[in-house]
């Protein structure tokens, strides 16, 4: 699928033998007003997380393709896994890249702000839709996709990593409401921490996506 693949300089650099190495976001630390220290720092290692087991399957998966256990039930179940691992990886490096925007509202002058005006009618409805969407019951994600093949743009709930995204759409905007991106400094207030995202979103990274 092409999410998976999108996201540019957003993206895990890729090393030798298929493996990938962690982006450092630390610089979001002072960029992100109402985001405490700590609770990104959790994060970050979070996502490092996912990058060492997304290199870990890869070498699994290498090794029992060689060892000729490629039609197992292990085999078959990292498989699986492989996409949500990976996901973990890819969708948290959009949302740390997607923060940073220091209070910047979106220039209404600007292609990404004519283009929400065009689909949602207005800006404020398109924000409507996305917090409401933010705050649906359970663990997951809110992206804002780009369909490159009629150019609409749809907001869509992501449950857990892999489940629900758009085949061939491009993530615009990513917003992580599982309650590790919220719960030790804001507890059950998900609308507050909805409000600080989206105060500080990059504007001008989610423009370059589009």
């Amino acid at each position: 699928m092409k999410y998976l693949i999108f996201c540019g300089l957003a993206c895990a650099m890729t090393l030798f033998g298929g493996e990938y190495t962690p982006r450092d976001f630390s610089y979001l630390e002072k960029k992100v007003e109402g985001l405490d220290s700590q609770l990104l720092n959790m994060h970050f290692k979070l996502y490092q997380g996912y990058v060492k087991n997304t290199n870990g399957l890869i070498e699994e998966l290498k090794e029992m393709g060689e060892k000729r256990q490629d039609r197992t039930a292990a085999y078959g179940a990292l498989k699986r896994r492989f996409g949500w691992e990976f996901d973990g990886m890819r969708l948290h490096e959009l949302y740390f890249s997607n923060l940073g925007g220091n209070g910047e509202s979106l220039d209404p002058k600007s292609q990404l702000y004519k283009k929400l005006v065009e689909e949602f009618g207005n800006y404020q409805t398109f924000a409507q839709e996305f917090k409401a969407t933010g705050l649906i019951r359970g663990i997951g994600w809110v992206i804002l996709y780009k369909d490159p093949q009629d150019d609409h743009l749809r907001i869509v709930w992501i449950n857990e990593h892999d489940l629900g995204h758009l085949a061939g759409g491009e993530p615009i905007l990513v917003m992580d409401v599982w309650e590790h991106a919220y719960i030790t400094e804001f507890g059950l207030d998900r609308a507050g921490y909805i409000d600080v995202f989206m105060k500080n979103i990059n504007w001008k990274e989610v423009e370059r996506r589009l």
